[in-house]
């Protein structure tokens, strides 16, 4: 009888569990699926992310069998993914090695499985709606990046990638397309060579036939398009009609055999009624743009949607086109001071569309493309190059973003508003307090240093140094031995930038010899840290002591004294905070760790982040018992305590 009752509660309390595990299908996007590790059931925890709202939206891809999810890829903060249609998003980069994503392909069959190519570490994938992410890649090369994936929409263990190896800045360029045929397990290279053994072009963009899969075709970089009739087994040029061969994107019409094909050198988009067997040139309202991203309205296959990154042969111009009759008028549909990355059009609803844009996030259309509306709430790919909170009203925050000036927050980091009235130059270093003028914002820009006033518009206005008096600089010098971020989708053959901005020994030195560091009216030179050793970050406390992050650790200079080592010895600091309501308590941090001391550097202690980050920025006290890291490319990052 024993036996009968333990049984008979086993079985109640598994039928609990079943209740609560509701199948994929059965949801809508916005009832987040648990993840399921039997016999229990758990949730991710999620970290506290803040920052100024936008980002490099690379690719977006729309879940076929879920309504209203939507996924996401930025450069260099990993992947997004919206339960409301693009309205709003949540980071779910767990388990990416890579954070720079090239592309994304849903799987249209099964729910929750997605690809994810990156900028030099191969593809990975997910099967639990992005929850979690593992590397696939057995028989790709090392060091890949991929620019194409597609999935077979009738044999969805069938998949392609089109790849070339990091670190090629001339031919021959190493681009194979790989075929899978066990849902990325195991790659087979199937299209080498392009252009010959001496090229070895890379293919763009990869698109399959939706009503025949044995058709695949390939967007290459300078040789046009390519074919398979074969499930990609075997590969002929296909560019009959093709004059323009800068290929870019490709798209299947999801009534199979028409495709389209955009190319980059302000040509126009080219169309093909018979599966590439030839081409004819589209061009009304497209010519003079370069093409980045192309786009079939699956609900309406007459419509075309185009990301370009120029319009009309000018560099002012750039934005979604759209064409309404299978590409034979193009006309502007609107985002043109924007360089556009991808468009997506919701498979449930082909009058919303999302657009991926360099730099300002994404845009979202209700009415098929005419209007758009920015929806970045949550979207964090921002680099915080320092931060400024107001000591009188800590809620009010001030923040340098790499690229775009400086940022004001009302609230403690949750809403921002653009505060650059008056900055020409949107590159911003450092952030300080004036300490002669209460209330008086100073910025260090690439011509030199500015100010504003706090409480007003932040109408900047160029300074003389010696009317003002700093007591902190941050971003002084090139980290030694920082990893070069990678040229971002379509600046391919730019130079990257560094993680650390290097303006530094200069203004490390501009800083020592102005009156901030005089003591009664006598100058005092402190130019006398041991050779070989940058300065990252310098800050001063009220009593004149010193405080420098280096190349070796951190220093420590009293008023009239030398410099001395205080703590982590050996490594790279890039920043330093000091407490506001105790002096004893030091943050520091140097490029993949935060560490604090709380007996003035005597001792430190590596703090916790809840994930390996690598390319911090800064950290900061916000005065309300947290830490503030800031990570490239990803925003600021809220740490407790303990």
């Amino acid at each position: 009888m024993l036996k009968k009752c333990i049984i008979w509660l086993m079985l109640v309390f598994w039928l609990g569990c079943v209740h609560l595990i509701r199948p994929i299908q059965a949801q809508t996007a916005m009832e987040e699926p648990g993840r399921i590790f039997l016999p229990l059931i758990s949730r991710m925890e999620e970290e506290v992310w803040l920052g100024p709202e936008s980002a490099d939206v690379v690719t977006i891809a729309y879940d076929r069998r879920v309504e209203d999810r939507v996924y996401l890829g930025t450069w260099g903060a990993g992947v997004f993914v919206s339960y409301d249609g693009g309205l709003s998003w949540r980071r779910r980069s767990s388990g990416l090695g890579n954070l720079y994503i090239q592309r994304l392909a849903v799987d249209p069959q099964h729910a929750d499985v997605v690809y994810a190519g990156t900028y030099g570490g191969g593809v990975y994938k997910t099967v639990d709606g992005g929850w979690n992410w593992y590397n696939i890649g057995q028989g790709m090369m090392n060091g890949a990046i991929v620019y194409g994936l597609a999935v077979d929409p009738q044999q969805p263990e069938r998949v392609y990638a089109s790849v070339r190896p990091v670190n090629r800045s001339e031919s021959p360029w190493g681009g194979v397309v790989y075929r899978s045929t066990d849902g990325g397990q195991n790659w087979q290279a199937v299209l080498q060579n392009i252009g010959g053994s001496a090229v070895q072009d890379w293919v763009y963009s990869l698109a399959v036939d939706p009503q025949n899969p044995q058709r695949v075709l390939a967007a290459s970089h300078e040789h046009g398009a390519y074919r398979s009739l074969d499930f990609g087994g075997s590969w002929q040029p296909a560019s009959n009609g093709v004059t323009d061969l800068s290929g870019r994107a490709v798209a299947f019409d999801p009534r199979g055999r028409i495709a389209y094909l955009g190319v980059w050198h302000r040509s126009g988009e080219y169309k093909t009624l018979n599966g590439g067997d030839d081409w004819f040139l589209q061009s009304n309202g497209l010519s003079g743009s370069k093409i980045y991203d192309l786009t079939v309205n699956p609900r309406n296959p007459n419509q075309l949607l185009a990301a370009t990154f120029m319009m009309n042969f000018s560099d002012s111009e750039r934005g979604v086109a759209r064409s309404d009759n299978g590409g034979e008028i193009w006309v502007k549909s609107g985002l043109q001071p924007y360089s556009i990355y991808t468009v997506a059009v919701n498979p449930f609803n082909g009058n919303e569309v999302l657009a991926g844009t360099v730099d300002y996030g994404v845009f979202r259309s209700t009415d098929g493309g005419k209007t758009w509306t920015a929806r970045n709430q949550g979207l964090l790919n921002t680099t915080v190059t320092d931060l400024l909170i107001d000591p009188l009203l800590p809620q009010v925050w001030f923040a340098a973003v790499q690229g775009r000036g400086v940022f004001r927050s009302p609230d403690g980091g949750i809403h921002w508003e653009e505060y650059n009235t008056g900055m020409e130059s949107r590159t911003v270093y450092s952030l300080d307090w004036d300490a002669r003028h209460p209330g008086r914002l100073l910025a260090l820009a690439p011509d030199g240093w500015l100010a504003a006033n706090s409480g007003g518009e932040g109408v900047w206005q160029a300074i003389d140094l010696a009317e003002a008096e700093v007591t902190r600089l941050a971003n002084l010098a090139t980290v030694s031995g920082q990893v070069q971020l990678p040229p971002r989708p379509g600046f391919e053959m730019e130079t990257g930038e560094t993680e650390v901005a290097s303006n530094g020994q200069a203004a490390f030195l501009e800083f020592l010899g102005y009156a901030a560091l005089t003591t009664e009216g006598e100058m005092v030179v402190k130019d006398d840290l041991p050779a070989g050793i940058s300065v990252f970050a310098l800050l001063r406390e009220p009593g004149g002591v010193l405080l420098a992050g280096t190349s070796d650790g951190i220093f420590v200079q009293q008023p009239g004294a030398e410099w001395q080592v205080a703590g982590l010895n050996g490594q790279a600091v890039v920043s330093v905070a000091v407490h506001p309501l105790s002096s004893d308590w030091i943050a520091a941090a140097t490029p993949s760790q935060v560490w604090l001391s709380r007996d003035g550097g005597i001792t430190w202690q590596a703090q916790p982040t809840g994930q390996e980050v690598e390319g911090i920025r800064g950290v900061w006290f916000d005065g309300q018992g947290s830490l503030l890291v800031s990570v490239s490319g990803q925003g600021i990052l809220r740490l407790a305590v303990p």
